[in-house]
This record gives C-alpha cells, sequence and structure tokens, in this order.
C-alpha cells in the first residue's frame, strides 16, 4: 500500500470534507467511490510526470464532434501522440454536435452517462444543478494537487477563477481559455469599410454615426448592386461594435444583455435603456434607407461570404474580409469606434471575456479514474500539449521558424486552414476546453489584417470585462424559462424595431411585455450573481 504523504493526507481530508457535503446535496454512492478514488490514488499513477499511468487505463466519453473535425479522434495526430506520452486511451464517444445537448441531457436524466462529458456545451444552469446533486465532481483538489499546468494559468487570471467558481465555492468544469494578450480573439468582430471605394468617393475613413452613415448612402446610391451593412449572423456582430458608441454592454459581451448602471452601480438590464433605444433608432435608420442588407434576418454565413467575394460590400463585421473573402477582402480597412458626436470619445464595448467558455467538460461521479483524468486534461494546458491542440504534431504539421511556430507549406497548400489541420488537430469548431494563445492558434483571428483591426479598437477597449456570472440551481432554474423568453422576445422585437415591423413608438409596451415575462426575477438573480462576486 502507498505511505501517506502530504499530497494524499491533503487530498484524503478534502475528499472526507467534500463526501459531507455531498451527501447533504443528495450525492450517490458513486460519489464517494470516486473521491476514495482521488483520496487514495491507485498504485498504477505517477502523481508528476510522464507517462500518467505504467499500465494503459480507458477513459469514457461523451464528446460532440463538429463536422470539421477528424471523423475518428483516436486517428487524429495530437491525440495519438497524446496517448503515446500519457499512456491514457480515451475513448470519445463521438456523438454528431447537432443533437449534442439533447444526447447529453438523456443521458444525465436516465443516469446512463459517461465518466466525462466533452465539448457538449453544458449551461451554467445544468452544471448547478448536477453538481449540487453529486453528478458532477468537484475538481478544486484535482486543481490543486494533479493539475499543476491549468493552476498557473488561474493563479496569473483570477478572473478566469473567479468565473468557473459556483456559488456553493466549487468548480466543477474546466475552461476556454482565450490569452489575455491574444487580440484576434479578445477583440474578434470588428467593423470594416472599402479603403478603394472611400478614395473614389474622396472620403476619409469615418469615425462618426454620421460619416459612416453618408459612406454607406455614397456607396449604395452609387454602385451598381452594392450592398450598405452585413454580416453573417443577423446583424449580432455588427450590433456589438455599436455598443460603445451608444453606451450600452460597458463590461464586454460575455455577460449578454446586462451592465453596469453608471449612475447606480448596480446591474442593469441595458436592452431597456434610452442608449439602447437611441441604436435601435440609428439601425432602423439605416435599415429604412437601403443601407442594411435588405433579409438581414434570413441571412447566413454563405451568402455573407458569397456577397463579400464578389466585391459588393460597402461595409462589414466579422474577424477579417480578407479570411473569408479572399483577394477582394482585402481592399477593406478597419474603422476605429464610431461616435455619436464629433467631440466625443470612443470607446470600445466589444471585448470578449478571457475565460470564453466553462461548459466544456465535466468528470461525472462515474469516473473510474478520476486522478488520471485530471492529469490527462492538465496535458492540454501545457504549453507542449496547448501547441498539439490547436496545431498538431511538430514535424509532421507544423515546424519553428526563427522563433514562431508555422504550419507546413503542404498543411494548407490549396487548402483552408481547418482542412488541412484535420487529421493533426482538435480545435477545429470551437467550443472546446483549452488554452488558445496567438502562439500557436493559426485561425483566421490571428492572420495579419484581423490583428491590425484587432489592435486599432484595443486601444479604445474598456478594460473591466466581466466573464458569464454562474447562479445557483435554484436561480439557474427560474432562469431557464424566465431567461429563455426574455432572450426569445428581446431578439424577436430587436429585428422587429430594425426593420420597422416594430415602430419604436411602441417602446414602452416593449418594456412592459418584458417586465410580464419576467425581468425583474431575472435581474434579481443577476444582482445576486453580480454581488457574491464582490
Amino acid at each position: 500500500m502507498r505511505p501517506m504523504t502530504r499530497r494524499s493526507a491533503l487530498v484524503s481530508g478534502a475528499a472526507l470534507a467534500s463526501t459531507a457535503v455531498l451527501s447533504s446535496c443528495g450525492g450517490s454512492d458513486d460519489d464517494a467511490e470516486t473521491l476514495d478514488k482521488i483520496a487514495n490514488p491507485d498504485e498504477n499513477i505517477n502523481p508528476e510526470g510522464m507517462p500518467i499511468v505504467d499500465e494503459q487505463v480507458t477513459i469514457t466519453f461523451m464528446s460532440a464532434r463538429p463536422t470539421t473535425t477528424a471523423e475518428d479522434w483516436n486517428d487524429v495526430s495530437a491525440v495519438k501522440a497524446a496517448e503515446e506520452l500519457t499512456n491514457v486511451h480515451v475513448d470519445f464517444g463521438l456523438v454528431p454536435q447537432d443533437g449534442a445537448a439533447e444526447r447529453r441531457n438523456l443521458a444525465l436524466t436516465s443516469g446512463d452517462y459517461p465518466e466525462a462529458f466533452y465539448r457538449t456545451g453544458l449551461g451554467t444552469g445544468d452544471i448547478a444543478k448536477y453538481g449540487e446533486q453529486g453528478t458532477f465532481i468537484p475538481l478544486n483538489d484535482l486543481l490543486d494537487e494533479y493539475m499543476p499546468n491549468l493552476t498557473a494559468i488561474l493563479d496569473d487570471n483570477p478572473s478566469i477563477r473567479e468565473g468557473l467558481t459556483f456559488p456553493d465555492g466549487n468548480i466543477y468544469t474546466l475552461p476556454q481559455i482565450y490569452d489575455p494578450e491574444f487580440l484576434g480573439m479578445r477583440y474578434m468582430f470588428k467593423l470594416w469599410a472599402r479603403q478603394d471605394w472611400l478614395d473614389d468617393f474622396g472620403m476619409d475613413a469615418p469615425e462618426t454615426l454620421e460619416e459612416y452613415e453618408a459612406y454607406l448612402e455614397e456607396a449604395v446610391g452609387t454602385i451598381d448592386g452594392a450592398i450598405g451593412l452585413a454580416d453573417a449572423v443577423n446583424l449580432n456582430d455588427a450590433l456589438a461594435c455599436f455598443y460603445g458608441s451608444f453606451g450600452v454592454a460597458n463590461k464586454g459581451t460575455a455577460a449578454g444583455p446586462v451592465d453596469l448602471d453608471p449612475d447606480t452601480g448596480k446591474v442593469r438590464y441595458f436592452p431597456i435603456t434610452d442608449d439602447y433605444r437611441e441604436l435601435m433608432e440609428y439601425l432602423h435608420g439605416l435599415y429604412s434607407k437601403g443601407l442594411i442588407l435588405d433579409d438581414i434576418f434570413a441571412s447566413d454565413r454563405a451568402k455573407f461570404n458569397t456577397y463579400g467575394t464578389d466585391g459588393q460590400l460597402a461595409s462589414c463585421a466579422t474577424q477579417t474580409p480578407a479570411g473569408f473573402f479572399g483577394e477582394e477582402g482585402e481592399s477593406y480597412i478597419p474603422l476605429r469606434p464610431l461616435t455619436r458626436n464629433a467631440d466625443d470619445e470612443p470607446v470600445w464595448h466589444a471585448v470578449r471575456s478571457e475565460l470564453a467558455g466553462i461548459g466544456q467538460f465535466a468528470m461525472t461521479d462515474r469516473c473510474e479514474h478520476p486522478i488520471e483524468l485530471a492529469r490527462w486534461m492538465d496535458f492540454w494546458f501545457s504549453e507542449e500539449g496547448a501547441r498539439m491542440f490547436f496545431m498538431g504534431v511538430e514535424g509532421e504539421s507544423f515546424e519553428d521558424v526563427d522563433g514562431r511556430y508555422e504550419l507546413l507549406p503542404e498543411i494548407t497548400d490549396g487548402k483552408s486552414i481547418d482542412d488541412g489541420l484535420k487529421p493533426h488537430a482538435l480545435y477545429m469548431g470551437g467550443s472546446y476546453p483549452g488554452w488558445a494563445t496567438d502562439e500557436w492558434f493559426r485561425g483566421v483571428e490571428n492572420t495579419p489584417q484581423s490583428i491590425e483591426g484587432s489592435e486599432l479598437v484595443s486601444e479604445y477597449a474598456i478594460d473591466d470585462v466581466w466573464s458569464a456570472f454562474t447562479f445557483t440551481a435554484e436561480e439557474s432554474d427560474m432562469l431557464a424559462s424566465v431567461g429563455t423568453d426574455l432572450g426569445k422576445y428581446l431578439d424577436e422585437s430587436r429585428s422587429a424595431f430594425i426593420t420597422g415591423q416594430l415602430p419604436l413608438s411602441e417602446w414602452d409596451t416593449f418594456v412592459t411585455t418584458l417586465e410580464d415575462i419576467g425581468l425583474s426575477d431575472f435581474m434579481e438573480a443577476q444582482q445576486a450573481a453580480f454581488d457574491r462576486r464582490q
């Protein structure tokens, strides 16, 4: 039997405490068995270094597979290399990304679930619910004792740890992290205009809302087939680019429709503010003049790319026009944050939290190998593991060129980056637990044009950016119904305001309807979550 060390004593004490908590929450025998495995590591486990285990173990997942990834992840060179290094084999249990949430929920409600859920998009409500029930294992002690790579990142970025921690003090899931200095990810969507058209019109790059509207009017009025403003997702990306101009979403985009009221210091629902109404008025004005794509709320990425490739878009909101429109996209320049008045200070609110997501990995109480799994997951948060996750294996898909990691020419020869990396890396399709930096992420967000735009808006960006709030199971139950209904009505009303189907004279009715749906309960939960963070 392995002797009692300081490490095992610490974990044993923590496990006993956790068992008591889980019992009070209705935890099952599986909880105690898993926690006992954490408290009493098997002789097969190496607590540090590689391999993780002397004799290979297999761990079962349910994993949502984006269509942009390989059909069998165990054939991916990064996964094969990781297995050789760690001696841990993962049965990924791949299911199509479309419908994965339904499969996951069915597994949880039936009790027939795997050792871990991977990339299935767990919402904060389910995390709170199944965490409090004991289905999801708290990872606090595993992080402290067996996950040094991720722990180091959390120590360097306390806001990430804060955003992962639930009201009961536990961390149940692992994060999707954008390095704070990765500008292309933090400032993903920018507003762009065509420099060649500006030159033809004798115009400077617009700096005010009025100048921007004048540019769109000139383009649509003088160039045959020109479209004013468009984006790929129902004007969502463009909307965020105007948040700073109108003083809403002043804590970034991750917290959804809430920000901080500058007058009261309380959380507010900014879609009912006068500033948001003025934003709706401005966008309706553009739409009514034919300066926004007519069917913008029925468009999609394919149509958007076609319009751009055909040279029809005067302006767009995207990561990088050149990344989607090819040579035609090189004509675009990024715009600094637009202001309402010429003497206003520009400010940029479309800033993404460094904690991009929290619901892409959870360990369940069925986990037979919790320490092994924790160490395997931690590998992907090391520099070596993160590089492999995003770029594959050195020599097979990338190489070191004068201190910078570059994809091999054959990876992108006649193919997109995603297609070229499909046999080698796993990040494609997004929604992963992992650590993205500009050192090893090679998507469109890290191309020169994207970085140029990100650097421009970063000069005007807010400093204090919220990650999404976490809630108790009780709060989450309410938000699952009320929050969903509010969001649906807000989306419908926004598109109706912009297109004119709902006149802005009906604004008071819009606000009253939100209140009738349950806005006060929604905001009570948001304020409670904010207060806990303070």
